[in-house]
C-alpha cells in the first residue's frame, strides 16, 4: 500500500493520472518506481563491504559500520538510500565477518570459510604488507573470505545432511525490529541470496565439483538444488509473514561475458524451481515484491525474469555483459524494473570526478527514461575506491536525479 506523501504536493500528471510528487516517503518512492509510475526522484540504493563502510562511517561520525546480518543501515540511510536490507541467506555472514588467517568458520549450513587472496602470505606478513598500502588508494588489496569446505560431497552426503531450520527465530527475529525502526519510512527488503544455483556450486558442493556433477551426477546436483528450494521456499513464506515489502533472492549465474551455465540449462535446473518458490511466496501474500539478482552477464535469462513475474533485476553491470543498457531498458523496461548500472568495477575505483559525473548522468539516463529505475552501483562498493570518487557519485547523483528529470523523457 502506498502511504500518503509528505509536505505541499507537486502535481505530475503521467498516463492521465496525477501524482502528489513533494517529499515523498523513501518507501513511496521505492514502490512507485516498481509500478511505473512518477517519483520525485530517482531512488537511491548504495551498498558498502565493510573495510569500505568502516572507513567512510568514521568521515560521517557513525560508529557502528556493521555489515552481514548485523548490518546497520545508519550510513546508507545518511548518503540518501530509500532502502533498507536485512541478509539471510547462505552467504548472509561469511563475507563480512572477521576470520584469522588460518581459521575456519560454518555458518548454519555447515560451510567453512577461511581467508583467500593472500598470495601464501602469513599472518605477520600480510599485516607488513597491509601497511605499505593507502586504504583509500586503487591498489589496495583486502583478503576476502571465501568457501574453503563444503558439506555435500557425494549422494551419501546428501541423504545424510540435515537442512537449516527456516523458522530458526535467530534469522527471524530481527525482522520485527527492522520493521518497528525502518518500516513506516524506507522500503523493507531481505536478502535470501545465495539461492540456488549459486548456493551448490560456491558453498554446498564446491564449484568445480558441482559443474563436473551437472554432467556425471545430475540426480545429485537436483537433489541439493531441491533441498535449496525447499529451505528457501518456506522460509520466504515466513519472511512474508512478518510483513516486509520484498524478498530478494540472488543467484550468480552470470560470468563477465556471458553466463557460466547455458540460458537452456538454467531454464532447466533454475527456473521451474524459482516457479515453485515465487508461486508460494505470492499464495502467503500476493502483493509480496520479488527481486531477483545476478552478478555477470545475465541478459539472455530478463525475459525469464519477466516471465516468473520478477518485480526488480539487478544489479546490472556494464562491464559483465550487460553493456546494452539503452537496448535492455528498450526490450524489458515496460515489464520490469531495474537496478544497479553503475561501473565499480573500472570507473569508480580508477576514474576520475568528472568521469564518474559522466558515468552517473549516462547511467541514470540509460536505465532512468521512463522510469521503473534505482540507482545503485552494479555490486558493493568497495576498499579499492578512493573516498574523492564516492564524494562525486554521491553528488551527481543528487544533481541529475532530482525532481523535473525523473522519470526521464
Amino acid at each position: 500500500m502506498i502511504r500518503g506523501a509528505v509536505g505541499a504536493p507537486v502535481k505530475h500528471a503521467s498516463k492521465g493520472r496525477i501524482y502528489d510528487m513533494k517529499e515523498l516517503k523513501p518507501r513511496e518512492r521505492v514502490e512507485r518506481v516498481l509500478r511505473h509510475e512518477p517519483v520525485d526522484r530517482v531512488p537511491l540504493f548504495y551498498r558498502f563491504k565493510h573495510e569500505a563502510k568502516e572507513k567512510l562511517a568514521r568521515v560521517y561520525g557513525i560508529e557502528d559500520a556493521s555489515t552481514g546480518r548485523a548490518h546497520n543501515p545508519d550510513l546508507e540511510l545518511r548518503l540518501g538510500n530509500d532502502i533498507v536490507l536485512y541478509q539471510v541467506g547462505i552467504n548472509a555472514d561469511f563475507s563480512h565477518r572477521h576470520i584469522e588467517i588460518g581459521e575456519t568458520w560454518h555458518n548454519h549450513f555447515g560451510v567453512g570459510y577461511g581467508k583467500s587472496g593472500l598470495q601464501g602470505r602469513n599472518a605477520e606478513e600480510q599485516a607488513e604488507f597491509s601497511k605499505t598500502q593507502e586504504f583509500w588508494g586503487p591498489a589496495k588489496v583486502v583478503p576476502e573470505n571465501f568457501p574453503s569446505s563444503h558439506p555435500i560431497q557425494s549422494v551419501e552426503e546428501l541423504a545424510n545432511y540435515t537442512w537449516p531450520d527456516p523458522a530458526d527465530p535467530a534469522i527471524l527475529d530481527p525482522i520485527d525490529e527492522i520493521i518497528e525502526k525502518y518500516g513506516d519510512d524506507y522500503w523493507i527488503i531481505v536478502d535470501m541470496s545465495s539461492t540456488l544455483i549459486e548456493a551448490a556450486y560456491a558453498h554446498i558442493v564446491g564449484t568445480q565439483k558441482f559443474f563436473l556433477m551437472m554432467f556425471d551426477e545430475p540426480d545429485m546436483i537436483a537433489g541439493v538444488l531441491d533441498g535449496l528450494t525447499e529451505y528457501y521456499t518456506e522460509l520466504g513464506r515466513n519472511i512474508i509473514k512478518k510483513g516486509v515489502d520484498m524478498v530478494r533472492v540472488g543467484d550468480d549465474v552470470g560470468a563477465q561475458q556471458a553466463m557460466m551455465i547455458s540460458p537452456a540449462q538454467w531454464r532447466e535446473l533454475a527456473k521451474p524451481r524459482f516457479k515453485y518458490m515465487f508461486d508460494a511466496w505470492r499464495k502467503e501474500r500476493s502483493d509480496i515484491y520479488i527481486k531477483l539478482h545476478s552478478c555477470g552477464d545475465y541478459s539472455p535469462i530478463i525475459g525469464d525474469m519477466v516471465e516468473l513475474g520478477v518485480d526488480l533485476s539487478g544489479l546490472m553491470q556494464p562491464t559483465g555483459g550487460n553493456k546494452e543498457q539503452v537496448e535492455l531498458k528498450k526490450k524489458y523496461g515496460n515489464d520490469i524494473a531495474f537496478v544497479g548500472g553503475f561501473d565499480v568495477q573500472n570507473l569508480l575505483p580508477r576514474g576520475q570526478v568528472e568521469d564518474i559525473r559522466k558515468g552517473v548522468h549516462d547511467t541514470i539516463k540509460n536505465l532512468g527514461t521512463g522510469g521503473g529505475y534505482i540507482f545503485s552501483p552494479s555490486h558493493y562498493v568497495l576498499a579499492d575506491v578512493p573516498v574523492q570518487n564516492i564524494y562525486a557519485m554521491l553528488e551527481a547523483q543528487r544533481d541529475f536525479s532530482t525532481y523535473g528529470r525523473y522519470p526521464l523523457d
